[in-house]
């Protein structure tokens, strides 16, 4: 199998093959020459920053569903399972938890969502899985619902436009991010890319015929998907 690092050495290099076969066909379209070489050079740029933006979000999100996953079963069994076993669960749990930070799920100065995690590994480490009937078992317990119910909401999210993410991340402040709601940032960086990019340079590739072909880079390069595949 080959090593991330040979895979993001070819998926770099097919970029950019692909970015100097647009540019030559919108240059034998008759453009500007300084326009497609700042506008072909930025979505090149973007288009590799955003297949790792996509992955960055897919593994967080995927820690996220294997926690949410591990809270239901440890809710089911912590009663009957031994303490050393349920302990080696949340140990789990709580590492799974803070891998789950993104821009767009989490973000990573959370303080409710920290302290929660904070909170689980301190009854964690005090034994509170053993005190069963107890108070801090009790509220063991209720931390964890508490937690269930944050991951059901985030799973929930819609994932954003991940071309226009990481335009967004390298042209606009991500910490004006931290306050939106899911839908309203989705919106909010798509708005941005089209109003500082993406509206100007579809219109440049769709008058030289190659609207539908920057598309398909998109999908390809960012999506891993060929043409006649659904997003």
């Amino acid at each position: 199998m080959r090593s991330a690092r040979a895979m993001a050495h070819r998926r770099a290099k097919d970029i950019r093959n692909d970015v100097k076969q647009l540019r030559k066909e919108l240059l034998s379209a008759g453009c500007d020459k300084n326009q497609v070489n700042e506008s072909v050079k930025e979505f090149g740029e973007v288009l590799e920053l955003g297949g790792s933006v996509r992955t960055a979000y897919q593994e967080a999100r995927e820690h996220l569903g294997r926690a949410d996953a591990a809270i239901g079963v440890i809710l089911k069994c912590m009663e009957e399972r031994e303490p050393a076993e349920i302990r080696e669960y949340l140990e789990g749990l709580a590492d799974e938890l803070e891998g789950g930070c993104h821009e767009c799920l989490i973000q990573s100065d959370d303080q409710d969502f920290l302290s929660s995690v904070r909170c689980l590994r301190r009854m964690i480490s005090e034994g509170a899985q053993t005190d069963r009937g107890g108070m801090a078992f009790v509220m063991l317990r209720s931390e964890l619902e508490n937690i269930g119910a944050v991951l059901d909401d985030v799973l929930g999210f819609r994932a954003p436009d991940f071309f226009a993410l990481a335009y967004f991340f390298r042209r606009g402040d991500k910490d004006s991010l931290k306050e939106m709601e899911n839908e309203q940032r989705n919106t909010y960086v798509l708005t941005y890319a089209k109003e500082h990019f993406l509206d100007d340079f579809y219109k440049e590739c769709g008058r030289a015929g190659m609207g539908a072909g920057v598309l398909e880079l998109i999908r390809r390069h960012i999506y891993g998907e060929q043409a006649g595949q659904e997003q």
